[in-house]
């Protein structure tokens, strides 16, 4: 990326984005992408400008070896990076999905659901994301999965989950109930019909 478009682009922070300019045109670049390494999402304005720098990256790419990807998942749940619709939708309340430091209440600015963010604040939540690992090496996630006790009650929802090689075990992003928030606690999830065990853990996992 610095190659393409100077050695200014190193600057650019994390989550922040800029326009930038590369062969007479402005490509609008955001520090930002789908796992928790250090990449960029560019946007185009129009077809061409997207072939134009799909080219220029392979042509200049060669010397480090640039081939085309795809997202990793496991990354991106191995680093917390949530994603909306699968971790958290707007079932959730900001406090439930660990954005406290984002929620800004004592201060001047009026916005959408203040007074309900304060409420929340002050009764407490009673259910919030945590981490979880399964002892299994594999699952599908089609939709969230149940977490139960051995009393059968309900522990939580596992809402994103893929086998991680780090820990050689599936490992998942859940919306946890109060009681269970222990890091220590257990519970029982089924998978293709069989029932496996997992232990609640803080985020992230690495």
């Amino acid at each position: 990326m610095s190659k393409l478009f100077s050695e200014d682009i190193r600057k650019l922070k994390f989550f922040n984005f800029d326009y930038y300019k590369l062969k007479g045109h402005k490509y609008f670049i955001a520090r930002s992408g789908w796992s928790k390494q250090g990449g960029f999402e560019v946007y185009v304005d129009n077809d061409i400008a997207g072939q134009n720098l799909y080219d220029y990256l392979f042509e200049e790419g060669k010397e480090f070896n640039v081939k085309p990807g795809c997202p990793n998942l496991i990354e991106r749940i191995e680093g917390n990076l949530l994603s909306y619709g699968n971790d958290f939708d707007n079932r959730d309340n900001p406090f439930e999905a660990n954005f406290d430091k984002f929620i800004h209440l004592d201060s001047d600015v009026n916005f959408l659901g203040k007074e309900k963010l304060k409420k929340i604040k002050e009764k407490g939540i009673n259910r919030k994301l945590m981490g979880v690992k399964i002892d299994h090496d594999k699952i599908d996630m089609y939709c969230e999965k149940t977490l139960f006790a051995d009393n059968k009650e309900i522990v939580g929802y596992v809402r994103s989950a893929t086998y991680s090689p780090t820990f050689d075990k599936v490992i998942g992003i859940a919306m946890i109930n109060k009681p269970y928030w222990n890091t220590k606690n257990q519970f029982n999830i089924e998978i293709n019909e069989k029932i496996y065990v997992g232990t609640v853990c803080d985020l992230p996992f690495v």
